[in-house]
């Protein structure tokens, strides 16, 4: 809950003795009394004096006056060497006056504060230290004046004040002055780190709300804290207008801490949190705009409302935690119940239950705090381990995945050359096939019909036949290696071979060549292609009884086309094909060159059709 009630009513820690107490206290003050003037009032007042305690809060004794207070502090003075001043002198210890003062001695201005009206300097929390020169003491009876501005609003009065030896009441300040001002400073530079790195995380993480909540709780925490070191209302016109925004502040805070607790317990309450932040909502507008008279009782119900909240969640979050908490939420459980008794007993000083003006509340803020942070950066830490936890299962995942990957492919790799080579003797026996086949059944054709024997020099010829063929084979089987060619150059010598077979058995044979000469194809494609020729013309020689052939290849609009049609007997295109295994090498080959391959067929007539799309010629 931070400074609740610092902020409330200006938490004082006890840094000297009270007057009459302890070894700092030289002199007794015989009296101690009051008297009230208005602003620019530059002496004390002549009448009005009453006798007062120290501490003293002077809202309780003057209602609703704002304006300038004077104590007039009274002890005796011994003569020196009867136990009075000596060559040190004495020194004087204001714990803390509300709000702006000025400091006498026996009439001579000791100390002042730069402004004694509105915009008051904001000098609550600062202890006093000033030596009294000796050439003003005198023996007998001296007189501090104390002159104190301030509004009723905000508890004015003086704090403890103590005359006595320099040296123990410089020790005594020291110690004021760290408890109530270097320590604070540490504490709102710590405050406004750890408000500033857990903001850069939620922003960079905005699903991590709980960074978000404590961002905004230690940033509403650091403005608040401010009110203990800050020395004007600026960038406020008047201390009115800083305790507001300082109470505002407050209610931000209180419903900050609650967020963040809700979400660091996993947790979401959505009517709870909207009616929270409508409160907040309401109590800043009421704190805004409600007149400077009723401003204390504002004030007041407010740090009620902010302090039965923060109890109510501290209660509710210490049960969760013993409950069913994880280790780090215990840990932070631990810092808010310390907070927690720090809170409650502040509360009770506030109320006046106690006699104490010593608040915890400041002070143990920053353990809370701290534990906090460390609470939500070890679970960070504890995120980004299962994240590498996480990176490192998936690292050994796809290791193994790689792994089985490379030897699936490895295995692909060896059914694909498998596959390669079962392809390329089915491809060798095709060419077989379709090439020597076909020169072997003509052969055999030639010498049936031989009348009566063959010409001179014709197994010789068919024997040269036979090894170009061969040749064809070879030459397609290592086309890889070589460029393309004109097409026209590949099929002449199968044209001649096939007119010759065809004169031989009395079968009329035209050819229409067209656009051949720029068409060039690769020798497998070449191969393919006078495959598929040589093979239809077979079995127009084999099985079509046919008087008359026809062949057709053009080279135009970027395809070659084949036709190839006979005057034979014809076949049943649904059936088996004649040839067997020759048209299927014929439809397997149109296949791999990508062609539109097509047969019709019927009596007197049978046609077949290729149509090859070509690539780029140059």
């Amino acid at each position: 809950m931070g400074a609740v009630f610092c902020a409330a009513c200006f938490s004082h820690a006890a840094c000297a003795a009270s007057p009459g107490d302890g070894p700092a206290q030289a002199f007794a003050f015989t009296h101690i009394e009051a008297a009230r003037s208005g602003w620019d009032a530059t002496r004390a007042p002549a009448t009005g004096w009453v006798n007062v305690t120290l501490p003293d809060v002077w809202a309780a004794r003057w209602p609703r006056f704002d304006g300038v207070v004077w104590y007039r502090l009274s002890w005796e003075q011994p003569a020196a060497g009867a136990g009075g001043a000596d060559a040190s002198g004495c020194a004087a210890l204001v714990d803390y006056l509300n709000m702006a003062g000025a400091i006498y001695l026996n009439g001579t201005l000791l100390q002042r504060d730069a402004s004694l009206v509105e915009p008051l300097t904001r000098a609550w929390n600062t202890p006093r230290y000033v030596r009294l020169p000796a050439p003003l003491l005198h023996a007998g009876k001296n007189v501090l004046l104390v002159r104190v501005s301030g509004l009723s609003a905000y508890q004015p009065g003086l704090g403890p004040v103590a005359i006595g030896d320099p040296h123990a009441l410089a020790v005594a300040w020291a110690h004021a002055h760290m408890m109530r001002y270097d320590l604070q400073l540490v504490s709102l530079a710590v405050t406004a780190t750890l408000g500033c790195f857990f903001l850069s995380l939620w922003l960079m993480r905005p699903g991590e709300s709980a960074y978000g909540w404590f961002s905004a709780m230690s940033l509403a925490w650091w403005w608040v804290a401010l009110n203990q070191v800050a020395s004007t209302p600026w960038p406020f016109a008047s201390t009115h207008g800083w305790e507001r925004a300082n109470s505002v502040a407050l209610l931000v805070y209180t419903a900050s801490f609650t967020m963040f607790i809700v979400r660091y317990s996993e947790r979401r309450l959505p009517r709870i949190e909207r009616v929270l932040w409508a409160l907040v909502a309401f109590g800043a507008l009421a704190l805004a705009f409600v007149p400077q008279a009723d401003i204390g009782v504002a004030r007041d119900v407010s740090t009620s409302a902010q302090a039965v909240v923060f109890f109510m969640t501290c209660g509710v979050f210490l049960a969760f935690a013993w409950r069913r908490g994880r280790a780090d939420q215990r840990i932070v459980a631990v810092s808010v119940a310390v907070f927690f008794a720090a809170g409650a007993h502040d509360l009770l000083s506030f109320l006046g239950v106690l006699d104490d003006n010593l608040y915890y509340s400041a002070l143990t803020a920053q353990l809370q705090m701290i534990s906090m942070a460390l609470m939500l950066a070890w679970r960070f830490v504890t995120a980004l381990r299962r994240v590498e936890r996480y990176n490192d299962d998936l690292n050994q995942g796809i290791a193994q995945a790689r792994g089985e990957l490379s030897q699936t492919l490895a295995r692909q790799h060896e059914l694909e050359i498998a596959n390669a080579r079962l392809a390329e003797r089915v491809q060798l026996a095709h060419d077989l096939h379709d090439g020597l086949g076909g020169t072997l059944v003509s052969a055999i054709a030639e010498h049936e019909y031989a009348n009566p024997v063959l010409p001179a020099g014709r197994s010789l010829s068919i024997l040269k036949e036979l090894r170009d063929d061969l040749r064809i084979i070879v030459d397609a089987a290592s086309s890889h290696e070589l460029g393309d060619e004109a097409f026209a150059a590949q099929i002449g010598a199968l044209r001649h071979r096939l007119m010759r077979l065809f004169e031989q058995q009395d079968i009329a044979c035209g050819w229409t060549l067209e656009g051949l000469d720029a068409c060039r194809l690769s020798g497998a494609h070449g191969l393919d292609l006078m495959r598929i020729v040589q093979e239809a013309l077979t079995n127009v020689l084999k099985h079509s009884r046919a008087t008359r052939a026809q062949v057709a290849l053009r080279c135009e609009g970027g395809a070659l086309s084949l036709a190839i049609e006979d005057d034979g007997v014809g076949f049943d295109a649904g059936e088996t094909a004649p040839g067997g295994a020759g048209m299927r090498s014929m439809r397997s080959r149109a296949a791999r060159l990508g062609a539109a391959f097509s047969i019709e067929s019927a009596p007197g007539r049978t046609r077949l059709m290729l149509s090859l799309p070509l690539g780029p010629q140059g």
